[in-house]
């Protein structure tokens, strides 16, 4: 339809104690200045200006090369509310020999005793090829209530949004979150139940549907079928609704959220241009830990090993920032926040039923052509280095040999034999035999073939893979069962303790050694940290807890020589086996896509 209204691309935005309050991700100030405050504690902030404050961060600065690329944009303004007076830059920023120039666009002052309204046409930045764009403010005491970047658009593409959250038994996380889009919601000027409905699938059963459902959220219980099972059980749900929606976002239920994302997207997909009809948009994930790193802005999976995109950058660096224009393009997005066509599902058919892993990865490849990642379009999430879910091997192999097989991309026969080898000999070294266990099994029954996994009982696995996981006990339980105990001198040895590689290799990590030469263990135990475990860790030592310091919980595990013989015994007979039943098991995988991806 035609609209000769401006449309908000995104609004600029304040540090939240809610939500972080990193300012230099919002604003920085410049050298000559002498103070800035921002009140955040209400909600509402605000900003008081004495110097220049630049607002060449990630999420204030204008992505202009990405917004051209997909969005047809006639004009481009930017409005302000104010109070004092002020002088006003706009910048265009290039990147140039790997150099980034600046150009001053404009400069204009401007203000009024009172709280106003001051826009001003920007639209010189979308012809002169500007990459990214930022502006200042310069004042002697001023005050910025808020402002937004507007687009005019000759064609304005109707957007309907089905936002998908699946959760299990984390209501503290969903609670919070779903208080703030409530919020948000209810004062927004451009998302309303008109054209944003939210689905929480509870996996858990454990939500209070009156304390959750209202004009914009419908809740629904669902049984325990991991992510995979509840985002496809709220698509389809959505999409059998009766009501007409355009795009589908899943979302995860344990992020920290700023609802300025929810526009963000919005107004990409209202102005995208005709030939990204088929247009998704994804989010970054910043790391929660300090809310200043970049996990991942989209990903690249090449068929042996996933490659992230843009992750480690400081995105408090201007050049970071700036840089974002320039990654290369993913082809698949984390289910963090991702949104996509509603007519994927009538199109490809619905995500397999991995119930957790790789889930995300395999929809992409199968129906994504573009995935718009642009920079002030993010999430924060826990970190993933740190944690650990042994029975996710399974998984995660079992998965990646399904996603591998219905994926056009090369088989790669000889890596993933590699990587079951690789796999079963590490959890060897580490004592975790049962975890080498698993990992055999998700192979067996990726061998199995398609029907076998179209028929699995997802519930009724999960809580076997988990059953034959050890578990963690808590200090109390580690002595009386064990004998053994938290010993920070222990913890802090095995973060730094020197690796003889060779000597390692050379013995199959002390599995060769005679137990005489074995090191004499003060009380008979060595420690190792529960996710980040090194293999010297357990370079001759018999017995050694593992241990989760932040949970203050662990297990204890024994060297087993005769395990290790048995595991390569196996590798051999697995591997040979393997080789000969993989092509025409994946072939069936292939062939039957169809049916793996119908709604369960």
């Amino acid at each position: 339809m035609v609209n000769n209204e401006l449309i908000t691309l995104r609004n600029v935005l304040f540090p939240d104690e809610d939500i972080c309050t990193q300012t230099d991700l919002y604003y920085r100030m410049q050298p000559d200045s002498q103070d800035a405050v921002a009140d955040t504690g209400s909600g509402k902030g605000y900003l008081r200006i004495s110097g220049t404050t630049a607002f060449d961060t990630y999420f204030n600065s204008l992505a202009v090369v990405s917004y051209k690329k997909y969005c047809k944009l006639s004009a481009l303004f930017l409005r302000l509310r104010v109070c004092g007076f002020f002088v006003l830059r706009i910048f265009c920023v290039r990147k140039k020999d790997g150099v980034f120039e600046e150009e001053l666009l404009s400069e204009e002052t401007f203000g009024s005793e009172n709280i106003t309204e001051y826009k001003t046409d920007i639209s010189k930045a979308l012809e002169n090829g500007c990459e990214n764009l930022y502006f200042t403010l310069s004042s002697e005491g001023g005050i910025l209530y808020g402002g937004e970047y507007l687009c005019g658009c000759t064609e304005v593409k109707r957007t309907d949004i089905a936002v998908v959250i699946c959760t299990y038994k984390r209501e503290k996380f969903l609670l919070h979150n779903h208080r703030a889009i409530c919020e948000y919601i209810r004062s927004s000027s451009a998302l309303n139940s008109s054209n944003i409905k939210f689905y929480i699938v509870d996996n858990g059963r454990t939500l209070d549907k009156e304390i959750v459902e209202n004009d914009f959220v419908t809740l629904i219980p669902n049984d325990n079928t991991g992510g995979s099972g509840g985002f496809t059980r709220g698509y389809y749900e959505a999409v059998n609704s009766g009501r007409d929606f355009t795009h589908i976002l899943f979302m995860d239920d344990d992020i920290v959220l700023d609802c300025e994302m929810l526009l963000r997207v919005y107004s990409i997909l209202q102005t995208r241009r005709d030939e990204f009809s088929g247009l998704a948009v994804g989010g970054t994930m910043i790391r929660l830990s300090d809310r200043i790193t970049q996990h991942e802005a989209g990903s690249v999976w090449d068929g042996r090993r996933l490659n992230s995109i843009g992750e480690g950058a400081d995105i408090t660096l201007r050049e970071n920032v700036f840089d974002i224009a320039h990654y290369p393009q993913g082809n698949y997005n984390a289910w963090w926040f991702y949104c996509f066509p509603s007519e994927w599902q009538e199109k490809y058919g619905y995500p397999l039923q991995f119930f957790v892993k790789e889930d995300d990865i395999e929809y992409s490849l199968r129906c994504a052509d573009d995935i718009a990642v642009i920079s002030g379009i993010a999430v924060w999430h826990d970190d993933f280095d740190g944690k650990y879910d042994g029975f996710q091997e399974y998984y995660i192999k079992r998965n990646e040999l399904i996603m591998t097989s219905v994926a056009s991309q090369k088989p790669y026969a000889l890596f993933q034999v590699r990587k079951l080898i690789l796999s079963v000999m590490k959890q060897t070294v580490y004592q975790r035999y049962f975890l080498a266990d698993i990992i055999f099994r998700a192979y067996d029954d990726y061998l199995r073939g398609w029907e076998h996994f179209k028929n699995t009982d997802t519930a009724s696995l999960n809580t076997e893979l988990m059953n034959y996981c050890q578990p963690l006990l808590s200090d109390d339980e580690l002595y009386s069962e064990y004998g053994v105990y938290f010993d920070e001198d222990k913890y802090n040895t095995s973060l730094s303790e020197p690796e003889n590689l060779k000597l390692q290799a050379l013995s199959m990590n002390g599995y060769l050694i005679p137990s005489v030469f074995y090191r004499k263990d003060k009380d008979g135990f060595s420690m190792t940290d529960l996710a980040k475990c090194r293999i010297v860790n357990f370079y001759k030592h018999k017995r050694v807890l593992h241990y989760d310091v932040s949970k203050r919980k662990g297990f204890v595990t024994r060297q087993r020589r005769t395990k290790l013989f048995k595991n390569i015994f196996k590798l051999i007979y697995k591997s040979i086996r393997f080789l000969i039943k993989y092509p025409s098991v994946r072939k069936g995988y292939k062939k039957h896509l169809k049916e793996l991806s119908q709604f369960p």
